[in-house]
């Protein structure tokens, strides 16, 4: 037995461990528990709902493409506008009737009309849509008829007969594009008769420029009337202003000039008068200055040197001859002698010359000294008539203040007159005009095919939108999905090594044969070589030697604990070696069931003193080297029985056996596991795939860290093929467990 044992465990040391298990807080490495999602993780979502992405298409395509088919078909007939751009100025004073719209106004307000309720009874009454059975039942047609019939007038009751529905019903219809960049705009209708479509666009069409044309005449008309009563009261206004004008004028002697040529406006006499004398005023001020300036320079030096002396014509004529009689003397004085005659005469003809010149001099002084006293007179003069004449202006612009108001009053009673007789004759012309600024450019033809359900176009959208709800749901589904499914789950989200992978023995297990005796019953199968997995994984789960005693336990309940056990006991026993299992579920017990045992002494009675180690506590199995204790009746304190002396005595008593397995309750909201953990040399997890959530197995886990017990690994429980087979562990479990390499 022992020869076995050593031949099996050297065989599982030539194979390579994957995981450091010696610590039993071993955790794995944080940039592994944060690694980033890639690619192929979503595509393995997808891959892995692939059932919800194509069911959910199905039914959106199926769905789409029965509705599709089962739409009545639709026509559209288009006919195309042209809508120049008109101003109806029928005013041109903003200040009265402002009748200017951007263009952009104008344009929408034509697009709106194009879809208005007066339109569409206009097309409605002359097409007869009311009596068509498309838009109003039978029924409700033979009703309008006997409504009409009883009418006196029904030509002052035909808005009244259309009904507002229908009126709605025909205006949802109606499809208004405008072309971008463009005055042309697309007006189309939609119908199920194609010839009908056509025809009701095209008299669209007709009825919009017919009703452009009739608001024109209307606008002018009453346009017309308006300026006729205008243009009376704007008369009787001129002439009431006109005259309190020339009332006012006369009573406060307020007369204009009109300066022809020089435009309407027109000058006061007294202003007038005022502006001369301050031109005047202004020149004799300048004329004195120059006048003083002239008179100071003469009067404070030697007038004799002044400029204005020395160029008199006649100074400078006295000058030279000075000059000419004082050469010749100074000529003679070499010859003759002061007193001589001739010296004598040229001496006092000499003197005669200079006094002319001083009297000349001083008479061209006296001269600028009057002018001088002349211009300051003047100045003086024009100053006081300023003054007074600005007095005067003050006064009268005192009194022109009112004269103004009125003379703008008339003015602009002149301007509004002429402007509104100027209108009223040109909307006199404007009425004979009957041109439209619309006109049809293309109209519209029988439309051939119809333009609803677009059947190809539905299904490829539905297609689409299938697939990509699908995906999205797929990936809802998965976000909702907080349970353990792959090993990469294990890794990733309880942070914890994965020690073996159980498929689904409903996907294998064809002859069906107990879960519990799967190994035993078919050695061959999947599900056995699972469990002989797992087997190698313990013998190698920790250094120097395999744990003796292994605990067995899980977050919860039917996560295949006690298959696991079994199953692994089993296989633990093809080593020939000696292996016990303790039921130590004493709350709801299941081994006794499966191997059909008695369970009246078990470990209850046992450790409660009631029973001693011996061959009644241990029991054979009809499986070799395989004994089970039971969990005996249930007590009513089974956690303080396990935590008895008793049962670390057992174990110790237990030496005959080379593996104890000891099955344990679940671990949340129940204490026993973590009682008996520390007898034991590991602890294994069972987590049953796409059932344990992540919080559960995370809590199980923090549980027996918190204890220091020896967490070996985790058995991932009933794990689905198309689950494992998104895994990088896919080849792997592939060659192992599939059917054509057993």
């Amino acid at each position: 037995m022992a020869d076995a044992y050593n031949e099996e465990k050297s065989k599982a040391l030539d194979k390579p461990r994957e995981y450091p298990l010696t610590d039993p807080s071993y955790t794995f490495p944080i940039s592994q528990q944060e690694e980033e999602p890639h690619l192929r993780d979503y595509l393995h979502v997808i891959l892995r709902r692939k059932w919800i992405v194509i069911t959910f298409l199905i039914a959106i395509v199926t769905t789409v493409t029965i509705g599709t088919f089962m739409m009545r078909s639709q026509y559209k007939a288009t006919v195309t506008l042209k809508i120049d751009k008109e101003n109806p100025n029928i005013l041109a004073f903003k200040d009265i009737v402002s009748l200017e719209r951007t263009e952009e106004d104008y344009y929408q307000t034509q697009y709106k009309t194009l879809k208005s309720r007066n339109l569409s009874k206009r097309v409605i009454r002359s097409l007869g849509i009311d009596q068509n059975p498309e838009f109003v039942q039978k029924k409700e047609i033979k009703e309008t008829k006997a409504e009409a019939d009883t009418l006196v007038k029904p030509a002052m009751l035909e808005d009244e007969s259309i009904e507002s529905g229908l009126v709605d019903a025909f205006i949802d219809r109606i499809d208004v594009n405008p072309l971008q960049r463009s005055r042309l705009v697309n007006v189309s209708f939609t119908s199920h008769n194609p010839e009908l479509s056509a025809k009701v666009a095209n008299t669209i069409a007709d009825s919009f420029i017919a009703l452009n044309i009739e608001s024109k005449f209307e606008a002018t008309y009453k346009a017309r009337e308006w300026l006729e009563k205008q243009l009376e009261v704007l008369k009787a206004k001129v002439e009431q202003a006109e005259e309190k004008l020339n009332q006012y004028a006369a009573k406060h002697e307020i007369i204009y000039l009109d300066e022809k040529g020089k435009g309407t406006e027109s000058q006061n006499i007294i202003t007038k008068k005022l502006s001369e004398v301050s031109t005047e005023l202004t020149q004799a001020t300048s004329d004195r200055i120059n006048k003083e300036a002239i008179y100071n320079a003469i009067r404070s030096g030697d007038y004799e040197s002044s400029s204005i002396v020395m160029n008199n014509p006649l100074i400078q004529s006295l000058k030279k001859d000075y000059a000419i009689l004082d050469s010749e003397y100074n000529q003679q004085l070499k010859i003759y002698k002061p007193d001589y005659p001739k010296m004598v005469k040229l001496k006092e003809h000499k003197d005669q010359i200079k006094k002319k010149i001083d009297a000349e001099s001083r008479k061209i002084v006296t001269s600028i000294k009057k002018d001088f006293e002349a211009a300051v007179k003047r100045e003086n003069y024009l100053q006081s008539v300023f003054n007074a004449q600005k007095k005067e202006a003050l006064s009268l612009n005192e009194r022109s203040i009112q004269y103004q108001i009125l003379k703008r009053e008339s003015e602009t009673n002149k301007e509004l007159y002429n402007g509104i007789l100027q209108r009223m004759k040109e909307t006199g012309v404007s009425s004979t005009l009957t041109a439209s600024n619309i006109q049809v450019l293309d109209k519209a033809e029988v439309p051939k095919s119809p333009s609803k359900p677009r059947k190809t176009l539905n299904i490829m959208l539905s297609i689409i939108v299938g697939l990509l709800g699908g995906i999205g749901l797929a990936f809802f589904v998965e976000y909702l999905d907080n349970t353990v499914k792959t090993p990469e789950d294990v890794e990733k989200k309880v942070y914890l090594p994965s020690l073996g992978l159980v498929p689904n023995y409903a996907s294998y297990n064809k002859e069906n044969l107990p879960v519990e005796y799967i190994t035993h019953a078919d050695g061959k199968s999947p599900i056995a070589e699972a469990y002989a997995s797992i087997r190698t994984f313990l013998l190698l789960s920790t250094g120097g030697r395999p744990p003796r005693v292994i605990m067995v336990t899980s977050p919860a309940r039917n996560e295949g604990k006690t298959t696991t056990v079994i199953n692994t006991a089993i296989s633990l026993t093809r080593s020939n070696v000696k292996v016990l299992i303790i039921d130590a579920d004493m709350r709801k017990p299941r081994l006794h069931k499966i191997f059909d045992l008695d369970n009246s002494p078990g470990l209850s009675t046992y450790l409660s003193g009631n029973e001693e180690l011996g061959e009644a506590l241990i029991k054979t199995t009809d499986i070799p080297n395989l004994d089970i204790i039971t969990s005996g009746p249930t007590p009513p304190n089974p956690a303080e029985l396990l935590s008895s002396y008793r049962f670390k005595e057992l174990i110790k008593s237990l030496y005959l056996y080379n593996f104890i397995i000891i099955d344990t309750p679940p671990l949340l909201g129940i204490s026993d596991p973590l009682i008996l953990s520390p007898h034991a040399d590991g602890v294994v997890l069972v987590i049953k795939s796409g059932e344990t959530p992540k919080e559960a197995a995370q809590e199980a886990r923090k549980m027996l860290a918190t204890i220091n017990a020896k967490i070996l690994g985790v058995v991932l429980n009933s794990i689905d093929q198309s689950a494992m087979r998104y895994s990088h562990y896919y080849n792997y479990y592939r060659y192992y467990y599939s059917d054509e390499n057993k």
